[in-house]
C-alpha cells in the first residue's frame, strides 16, 4: 500500500486529533533510543518532499514478538531476516520473509513495546526528505480512558519500505489517545 498521496491529509487529521487528545511524547515511560544513522526531530519541515512508502508488516496484536520500544533502519537482507524472525517469533508456522530489493529500498521499523492490553496501534503517517534527512513520522495510538479493550498483552509494530537513501533517518514522534464512547 502506497501512502504518498494522502499523507499530508492524514498528518493534518492526526494533528487535529492530537490537539484534542494529547498524550505528551515526553511522558512516555519507555523512551526510544534510535539506532546508528538515526535520530529524532520535532516536526517534518514544511518544504520536505513526500517520499512514498509501502507497508510491509503492521501488527496490532500480541503476535509481533517485539517486546521493547524500538526505531530501526534495516539496510540489508540479513538484518531484515533477523528482524522478521523476531517479529514472527510467536507465529506458527512462520510466514516467509517478504522480499525487499535492498539495492533500491530499505526498511524502517517502529514498535511500541509490550502493552498491558489490546487497543494500542502504531503506524507510519508520512515519510519525507529534505537535504540529508529522511523524516519518518510515527504515530502511537493509545485507547482513551472510556475505551473497553481486550485483556491481553499486545506488542504493536510496523515495518515500511522506502527508497534507499544515505540520508540520516529522523523519527518524528506523535502520540495520541483516541476517544471511545462511554462503555464502548
Amino acid at each position: 500500500m502506497t501512502y504518498s498521496q494522502s499523507a499530508r491529509k492524514r498528518r493534518a487529521a492526526s494533528a487535529a486529533v492530537a490537539l484534542l487528545f494529547t498524550v505528551s511524547a515526553c511522558s512516555s515511560d519507555d523512551p526510544v533510543s534510535p539506532g546508528p544513522g538515526t535520530g529524532s526531530a520535532v516536526e517534518v519541515p514544511p518544504n520536505a518532499q513526500v517520499v512514498a512508502f509501502d507497508v510491509v508488516q503492521e501488527v496490532t496484536t500480541p503476535i509481533s514478538g517485539i517486546v521493547e520500544r524500538r526505531r530501526e533502519v534495516i539496510a540489508d537482507a540479513a538484518e531484515w531476516a533477523a528482524l522478521w524472525d523476531e517479529m514472527q517469533s510467536r507465529v506458527m508456522p512462520k510466514p516467509p520473509v517478504p522480499e525487499i530489493d535492498f539495492g533500491t529500498r530499505m526498511v524502517v521499523f517502529a514498535s511500541m513495546g509490550e502493552r498491558t492490553s489490546g487497543g494500542y496501534m502504531i503506524s507510519v503517517l508520512e515519510t519525507a526528505q529534505e537535504d540529508d534527512a529522511l523524516y519518518v513520522e510515527v504515530e502511537e495510538a493509545t485507547p482513551g480512558i472510556e475505551c473497553i479493550t481486550t485483556d491481553v498483552v499486545s506488542t504493536p509494530a510496523v515495518a515500511v519500505s522506502v527508497p534507499r537513501t544515505a540520508a540520516t533517518v529522523l523519527f518524528v514522534e506523535r502520540e495520541i489517545a483516541y476517544p471511545c464512547a462511554p462503555g464502548s
